[in-house]
């Protein structure tokens, strides 16, 4: 064999090894570590936005080790968020004002920029200054949307957040959420922003202090989920839906995910449903 030939071969040999999984570690051996640091996955590619090695919501990995994947797993709010473990996003700047609430799924907290800023305590439900905990001097009610004040919400707002929201949540982060594997299904409607609810995760849904119940928009949000809608909330099992739907639904003409959570480009799964993805 010529020098040349013997040398490619050794470094193609290294590099075969390089990306193998030392220790037997992948998920075959029922484990998340991923030996080519970010470049094995956890599941088929999913269509439109996973790209192994980026974000943790859309990198086909199932990164925080609870058996769920990019948007199956409830604490993703989408394909910008780069934290699976918890319903904080893990974009700098994202979703840090505990009073002023934008669009929650725009990977920003830039209020006002998506035309969306409502004042938190329309969405904790207070009917006046006294029941709002957060920034009561700041409060008032009549400028909240409906359902609990008369305020619109800016036609801008509506459609550039409204086609970015998961179906069971409004535009700014208040969802019905469904604690993993509760029978019979226990969903609650909480505030997803960590500025609101800094301690609450999948694991303590239930618990009213630890996530802030809320009161969703009814002018902007992602459709309805749960009852006879057969659109699945986030966190709820499929297994769950009621016996007269033929299968998963998806509210507002939303295509639902093809095998392996493929959507067409320009969309992210999100528990079934293909969401728009910011461009």
């Amino acid at each position: 064999m010529k020098p040349s030939l013997w040398i490619l071969s050794l470094l193609t040999l290294a590099a075969l090894a390089g990306c193998g999984n030392s220790g037997g570690n992948g998920p075959d051996a029922g484990t998340t570590s991923d030996a080519c640091s970010g470049l094995c996955t956890d599941a088929p590619p999913f269509g439109g936005t996973c790209t192994p090695g980026g974000a943790q919501c859309a990198n086909c990995v199932d990164d925080d080790g609870d058996g769920k994947i990019d948007g199956a797993d409830t604490e993703c709010t989408g394909a910008l968020d780069n934290d699976e473990n918890s319903f904080s996003t893990g974009i700098p700047g994202d979703n840090i004002d505990s009073v002023k609430q934008d669009c929650f799924f725009d990977g920003n907290s830039g209020a006002g920029n998506d035309g969306c800023e409502i004042h938190v305590c329309c969405l904790l439900g207070a009917r006046n200054k006294a029941e709002c905990p957060i920034g009561q001097n700041q409060y008032d009610p009549n400028d909240c949307p409906p359902p609990l004040g008369t305020k619109p919400l800016s036609q801008k707002c509506i459609d550039t957040c409204g086609r970015l929201t998961p179906p069971g949540c409004d535009c700014f982060g208040c969802c019905t959420e469904c604690v993993p594997g509760s029978s019979p299904l226990q969903c609650y409607d909480i505030v997803l922003n960590p500025a609101t609810s800094p301690n609450c995760n999948d694991s303590n849904i239930a618990d009213p202090d630890a996530c802030k119940r809320c009161t969703k928009s009814t002018t902007c949000n992602g459709g309805a989920c749960g009852g006879d809608t057969c659109v699945l909330c986030p966190g709820q099992d499929p297994s769950t839906l009621p016996a007269g739907c033929n299968g998963q639904s998806c509210p507002n003409g939303i295509p639902t995910c093809g095998a392996g959570g493929s959507c067409p480009a320009d969309t992210y799964c999100s528990n079934g449903c293909c969401i728009a993805v910011i461009e």
